[in-house]
């Protein structure tokens, strides 16, 4: 198998597991299919086989994915099929972990010897009530000044149009990284100006998690940045940035009209990006422009096309 370059050679099967291999991946019904083959108890055995079969495929989202369950869970319930593994049978049951990408937060022309990082601790506690922890986000906040972290650096998928045309910047939580590294660097080039730079940002609640805010306040105060904040939790009802876009109609739809103002969306994949795509079409495009719905989704589709709207989101 494959092993990266900074990985130490020979390894032992120990160091594998504890340098390469995933060992929080959610089993596929492939895996079960692996058991079965080695499976010597006829009750673990049949699971298995419903488990990797077509016809299983409910009972796979209902055991394994939907409640995130690890494959060492897995190997503790089917613990008999677990011991007939053979070396050969375990290296083709786990896989190498994946890299994880983070945008990059800095400006190279700000601090040109250090990259900084706007990393989320991932922890939340499963459908079977078990704590979960981010796998590289938690081993990264384990780390202390002077370790060594192996990366590599790759070009980002944002092309940001050049001064002075307005931006738009939506970047909610950990988002804000690459509109960060963005307004930084144009600060650092003496083109950073409110008129044509727009961040809106969102978190849960002011004093807990507002990112980056001294680099942001400072940019505001300097007449640098334009920028709308939605803290969902500071209020009863949930604020979140669509709704600032929808507020804000009035400032973004000349913007977008008659300065051609480009949109740049980064952040959770989930739910926002679309929300906030509607926003757009739906306020800012026909309330504030007088579109109908079906030339506000059109023009949206054009700026899409056109590289005016652009997202980067996980």
């Amino acid at each position: 198998m494959p092993v990266p370059e900074f990985l130490k050679q020979p390894l032992t099967v120990y160091e594998i597991a504890e340098q390469y291999w995933d060992l929080k991946f959610i089993p596929t019904p492939y895996v079960f299919s692996l058991l079965a083959l080695v499976s010597k108890d006829k009750l673990e055995r049949d699971k298995c086989n419903e488990l990797s079969s077509p016809q299983g495929q409910e009972d796979w989202l209902n055991y394994c994915r939907r409640p995130r369950r690890t494959i060492l869970e897995v190997l503790h319930d089917f613990h008999q099929s677990a011991s007939q593994l053979t070396i050969e049978v375990i290296f083709e049951l786990f896989s190498s972990i994946k890299p994880r990408s983070f945008s990059i937060a800095s400006s190279s022309s700000h601090t040109a010897q250090r990259i900084e990082l706007l990393v989320a601790v991932v922890k939340y506690y499963s459908k079977l009530k078990k704590e979960r922890l981010g796998l590289c986000s938690n081993w990264m906040k384990s780390l202390h000044c002077g370790e060594r972290v192996y990366g590599w650096i790759k070009q980002g998928t944002f092309v940001f149009a050049d001064a002075p045309t307005p931006l738009i910047l939506i970047g909610p939580g950990t988002g804000l990284a690459p509109f960060r590294s963005l307004l930084l660097e144009r600060d650092a080039q003496g083109k950073a100006s409110k008129d044509s730079l727009y961040l809106f940002f969102g978190c849960r609640n002011m004093t807990q998690d507002f990112h980056c805010r001294g680099d942001l306040e400072r940019l505001v105060r300097e007449e640098k940045l334009t920028m709308v904040c939605a803290f969902s939790r500071d209020q009863e009802d949930k604020i979140y940035v669509q709704h600032k876009i929808a507020e804000a109609r009035e400032l973004l739809w000349p913007l977008i009209h008659n300065k051609n103002a480009h949109i740049y969306i980064s952040g959770n994949a989930k739910n926002m990006p679309n929300n906030v795509k509607d926003a757009f079409i739906e306020d800012v495009f026909c309330k504030t422009g007088g579109l109908s719905l079906e030339d506000g989704k059109k023009l949206l589709k054009d700026m899409e096309k056109n590289n005016r709207l652009q997202t980067e989101t996980w």
